[in-house]
């Protein structure tokens, strides 16, 4: 071990961006080697289950909102030119 990470005691000093009482993983390498590292708690993962539409149905609502939409952004794209 090397002595600059452990105290009179000869216990491990952990680095000071290391909060206080963190957890921390010990692995032993082989006899002389130890591995130490931060524990991280695992993240947890969201799955979310969409369902597989190839047409939407017909929305004359929605037909006339996204047809303003269309109207109001064409206004600002400059027109295609080859």
């Amino acid at each position: 071990m090397n002595a600059t990470v452990t105290d009179s005691r000869r216990r491990l000093v952990m680095p000071p961006e290391l909060p206080a009482r963190s957890a921390v993983l010990v692995q032993q390498i082989d006899e002389d080697t130890w591995l130490v590292k931060r524990a991280h708690p695992a993240k947890v993962h969201r799955v979310t289950l969409l369902a597989d539409i190839k047409q939407l149905p017909p929305d004359p609502e929605w037909q006339e909102t996204e047809s303003r939409m269309v109207a109001h952004l064409g206004k600002t794209i400059a027109p295609f030119e080859e």
